[in-house]
């Protein structure tokens, strides 16, 4: 049975009733007139009765939200198609994330838009069901996808529902309703000092200097390739750069790192032009990271040259589109760096400022060496010995 309440401090009333899945839930009505909160939490209901009843359809979907629209005194927005919405979010998206994300999320959505149909996709996006979303993320591993791929592509069509669902367009997120596939996680490695080695003996002078960026700072392989002399403070000998996975809206900060002294004696060796503009890089920078001739795949050959390959290139090597992982790969390199860090024992604060991570993902990149771990447990007293 459906109620309503009011939190201290709270203008509008909330309605509290029971989802077609069974979970009680109480959300905001936006009213703070108790009549219309009742009204509209009673349609609330009334749809996950219809839900549960297996008869939500499209029409009934928008029968309901026109019904809350006149309730509340608002026009209802149920004329919203699903592919006017997805595509829109997937643009705002390209400008507030990274480029490469960015992309990644344009092509999910024009990938569902166009399993479902463009028929489908003119109609109300409250007609997008969970049956949808779960053929099209069978559809990816009947493809060739892994399962943690097809994963990211149910997670990234959360997002976008689940904004529709706090718009009032839909009642409840599909794509929530669809469980996520068993799948192994890969973990990434780190380069051994002998690896690096062996990679600078093989490597050229630009990417001499991109592997010592990767293994002193972590820099990420598009990070490195677009540094130009702008960014190199030879007074100060440190680098000043906006990292692209974190350096959007109108507060990013430039960070300023000191250059680790290997780094540092790259810079000092080639020939600074006039042009602080120029790249440091000029044969690598602009180029793409992925794809058959990207950043990421001279790399590889590069590794292959210096006698190093990843454990998925063997017998276990993955088969099917999309992007896979690789236990060694540029981005290993930083991995490497925070590694090297933490069991030298740089605090984990510092390692954090170093490598310009904000949240706890840095703990993922930090591998302890077994020694390392050892002295630490060493330091705890015998309980056997007493001398």
């Amino acid at each position: 049975m459906a109620f309503l309440r009011k939190y201290p401090g709270s203008h509008n009333f909330y309605c509290g009733f029971t989802l077609p899945d069974g979970k009680r839930v109480q959300k905001s009505t936006g009213q703070s007139i108790r009549a219309r909160a009742m009204d509209v939490c009673l349609a609330w209901e009334r749809a996950a009765r219809i839900a549960k009843a297996g008869t939500f359809t499209e029409d009934a979907s928008r029968r309901i939200l026109s019904q809350i629209g006149e309730l509340v005194g608002v026009e209802a927005s149920h004329n919203v198609s699903a592919g006017d919405f997805l595509r829109a979010w997937a643009d705002s998206k390209g400008l507030t994330k990274a480029e490469s994300t960015g992309k990644r999320y344009g092509k999910i959505i024009a990938d569902f838009l166009a399993f479902i149909g463009e028929a489908r996709a003119e109609k109300n996006i409250a007609g997008v069901t969970a049956a949808d979303v779960a053929k099209f993320r069978d559809k990816q591993i009947a493809d060739g996808l892994t399962p943690a791929s097809a994963n990211l592509v149910v997670k990234t069509l959360r997002i976008p529902l689940n904004a529709a669902r706090r718009q009032g367009l839909i009642l409840t997120n599909p794509a929530e309703a669809v469980d996520m596939l068993p799948a192994e996680a890969g973990e990434r490695q780190t380069f051994a000092r002998e690896q690096i080695a062996a990679l600078l003996a093989e490597a050229d002078s630009e990417w001499r200097g991109m592997i010592l960026l990767g293994a002193c700072h972590g820099l990420r392989l598009g990070d490195a390739a677009r540094l130009s002399w702008a960014n190199v403070d030879a007074a100060r000998q440190s680098l000043t750069l906006h990292p692209q996975k974190t350096s959007h809206g109108a507060k990013r900060k430039a960070e300023e790192y000191p250059m680790h002294p290997d780094v540092a004696a790259y810079v000092e060796s080639l020939p600074a032009g006039d042009d602080p503009k120029a790249p440091i890089f000029p044969r690598l920078c602009g180029r793409e990271i992925g794809g058959a001739h990207g950043l990421s795949r001279e790399f590889r050959k590069l590794m292959h040259r210096a006698g190093i390959y990843a454990e998925s290139e063997g017998d276990k090597k993955k088969a099917g589109k999309g992007r896979r992982f690789m236990e060694l790969s540029f981005h290993s390199l930083r991995h490497t760096a925070i590694s090297e860090q933490a069991n030298r024992g740089i605090a984990r604060e510092v390692r954090m400022k170093l490598s310009g991570h904000k949240s706890a993902v840095h703990d993922r990149y930090t591998h302890h060496e077994l020694e390392t771990l050892r002295r630490e447990v060493e330091k705890v007293p015998s309980f056997t010995k007493t001398h």
